[in-house]
Formats: structure tokens, sequence, C-alpha cells
């Protein structure tokens, strides 16, 4: 063999450590055999009908309560039609059709003061913060009299004045000094109204102010309720998270774990509370964690590690922001390739011809670059986009045509 060959023959040797591969897989197999947790991003991630068939193959497994969390409103609409059309069983939806989640229901009071206080610092209240806390609590207290603690119960108290809640607390057979808090701070009592009209309006999407469900994500995850979806937008995103937060973590103090769909949530920044309890919870397995993205990072902000079991990663808007995400999920490796080293013919000191010696050179690469997912030219035309994918399966990262993976084409085998 020439010199030639057998540098070509080594270069081919190493870099079979890529561990790149082309297979065929349709999404409706690979989401019912995968296990763990699942990443996907890029512009096809967006595509409605594949997050719904994730959904629906989550329910299908009845292992654990699956939380889907979107800012898309046609999923809800087709996850109720699915519902409707009896496709699915045991399935909750909280939408503007839909409103029927209970905020706050069955969270302590404690909790409860902790969003009112951080309401009263995003709305400006500053130094009349400690009087309206001092209000809140004792308007707390008195709600417990009549109704268990929850945003409608409260809202419901809080449409009375104050001599009314006062002379209630009294025949309720609270001490004067609650009685009094509530009499002594009518500033606060203004205030308050108005940090509870805020909050309502964070959940105005999901809730009315006449709402007495008693559900919620704990009451579904405990009940007999499999799937629970949430349009979770706001008109402040920052609490709703930090509300999601709270509930997903008093959930699982109800069941043993959770599966939570994240489809295109909004993250405030990287110090997001529900992200980082999200994250957290997966490392420790709490939680089964699967995080859709038209582009994972600018929907989580920070030095997030991306280590996730199981990976779909499509094309990005760009080449460049393509191999961004690439080199975050699946990082690079060493290229090594044949270059050409002019040279005397061998055993001859002087000779006007001159021979061509072949060595080994190498450069860092990414695994998977955005020109390995373009579509390719072949003799029937261009072929579809391709998409990479890794499983729990092996450390290989195959190339699947785009159009045989996603819900619009007729399923194929995985022979991956």
């Amino acid at each position: 063999m020439s010199n030639k060959g057998m540098i070509i023959n080594e270069c081919t040797r190493l870099n079979a450590a890529r561990r790149v591969l082309e297979g065929r897989v349709d999404s409706a197999f690979f989401f019912r055999k995968i296990q763990g947790n699942l990443l996907i991003t890029g512009a096809e991630a967006g595509n409605q009908a594949m997050v719904l068939d994730l959904f629906c193959s989550r329910l299908e497994r009845s292992d654990m309560p699956t939380i889907l969390l979107t800012s898309h409103l046609d999923m809800m609409t087709a996850i109720q039609q699915k519902r409707e059309a009896h496709e699915i069983d045991c399935v909750m939806t909280s939408c503007p059709t839909e409103k029927n989640y209970h905020p706050f229901y069955g969270m302590s009071a404690q909790q409860i003061l902790r969003f009112v206080r951080m309401t009263a610092e995003e709305m400006g209240y500053g130094i009349l913060t400690d009087q309206v806390m001092i209000y809140a609590a004792a308007v707390l207290n008195v709600v417990t009299v009549k109704y268990p603690v929850s945003l409608p119960a409260i809202v419901k108290l809080l449409n009375e004045d104050d001599d009314f809640i006062s002379e209630f607390s009294l025949q309720s057979g609270f001490s004067n000094v609650i009685a009094d808090n509530i009499r002594a701070n009518h500033e606060a009592g203004i205030v308050l109204r108005r940090l509870f009209e805020r909050l309502e309006e964070v959940f105005e999407d999901v809730y009315t102010s006449d709402s007495d469900t008693k559900y919620n994500f704990q009451s579904g995850a405990k009940g007999n309720v499999f799937g629970m979806a949430m349009y979770a937008c706001s008109s402040n995103q920052h609490i709703l998270n930090t509300y999601l937060k709270e509930e997903i973590y008093h959930t699982l103090k109800r069941v043993p774990r959770v599966r939570v769909i994240l489809d295109e949530m909004e993250f405030t920044d990287e110090n997001d509370e529900l992200l980082k309890y999200l994250m957290e919870a997966k490392r420790q397995n709490k939680i089964e964690l699967m995080l859709i993205s038209q582009n994972i990072n600018e929907t989580i902000h920070g030095n997030t590690r991306l280590d996730f079991s199981n990976i779909v990663m499509f094309l990005h808007g760009t080449p460049a922001a393509t191999d961004d995400v690439s080199r975050a999920l699946f990082g690079t490796y060493q290229y090594h390739f044949s270059v050409p080293v002019a040279g005397n013919t061998p055993h001859i000191a002087f000779s006007i011809k001159r021979s061509v010696h072949w060595q080994t050179q190498s450069e860092e690469r990414l695994r998977v670059r955005s020109q390995d997912l373009y579509a390719k030219p072949t003799i029937f035309g261009r072929s579809s986009d391709y998409l990479a994918l890794k499983t729990t399966a092996n450390a290989n990262v195959y190339l699947i045509p785009a159009a045989d993976f996603l819900p619009t084409v007729s399923g194929v085998s995985m022979v991956v």
C-alpha cells in the first residue's frame, strides 16, 4: 500500500472517534422508545404535531403524572380536541377557554405572603410593604375561618370593607390584635387590594375570580389525572414562573415523581427560579424533564449545562446559531486528514522530479456541523434536511432525515 493509502486509512480509523452515523426513525417510534430526559431544539421544534405526539406518548405510559407548560394556544386546542374525541383520557387543560385552575390552593400563608411581598416590590410600594404584610397576614387568618386559603377566597374577602372584615374576625373568635391590624391599616388595605388585582392578572388566562375547582397540579397529581396542560404565558412571567416552581415543589411532596414538558417556555433570566429548580430536580431524578425550544441558547441563559440523555437537534435559523448549539450539545472531536509534503526521491541525492510524501494533520471540529444537516443532492434531486439525534442507547449521534422524523410524513422503522 502506498504512503498516501496508509495515511488515509489511519485518518479514517482515528476519525471514527466522532461516532456520527446515519439512521432513520420517525418521531412516534422515537418518543415511545426513549427513557429519561429529552431536549428538542431548532426551527422544527415549533412543530406542534410533533409536540402533541410527545405529550400523548408520555400519557400512554401512565407511569407518573405529566405536566405540560406551553406558550402555544393551538397546542391547548389540539389536546382538548383529542380529549373530546376520547383519544386521550384523564387530562386537564387550563387556558383561556377553560379557566379551571385554582391558584394558591393548598399553599401555606407564608408561601402566599411571599408572593404578596414580591408583587409589592415589583409595583414599587417600598416603605408601605411592611404595613401591607401585617394587613395581609391578618386577612389570611380571617380567610381560613370560612374557606381553604386560595386566591379566589382572598379576593372574595377583600371585596368587603375593613369594618366588615374586622368585625367578622372578632365574631370568629380571633383576638383584638387581628381586628386592630385591619382597622388601623386602611391605606395598607387599599394597597393589598391592588396587589391582588395584579396577582389575578398573572393568572388571568387560566383562572376566574369565582373559581372553586380545587384543581391545581398538587390535587391533580394526587387524584386520577394523568396529564395536566397549562397555557403558561403571563403579563408577569417572573411571578408566574416563581409560582410554578412552588407548585411543582409541593406536587413532589404528594407523588414520588412527575414528568414536566416545557414547550417554548419563557425564562426571565439565568436566575429564574422555575428553571433552576427543574434543572436541579432533573439531576436528582425527581422529575423527568422534556425541554422544547426553537433555540435553546436563547431560552436558557447563563452557563446552565445542557446535560440531557436524549437530544433532537434540528437546523436553527442560521448556520452560526446551529453550530453554537451543536457545540454545547455534542461537543468537538479531533479531525484527522492527510496532507502532501514534497521531498526528494528516495535513495537519490539529487533529482529533478520531486516525490510526494503524505502525513497526518489534525484540527478541532464540531461533531455535528451545520453543513451536516442541510439537504444533500441526490440523483433524484435534493434530499430532506437532517436532524441530529442522540439517545441513551449508546454514545453515537445519528443524522436522521427530518422529513422521515416529523409526524407530517408517514412513519418508518427505526434502524439506527
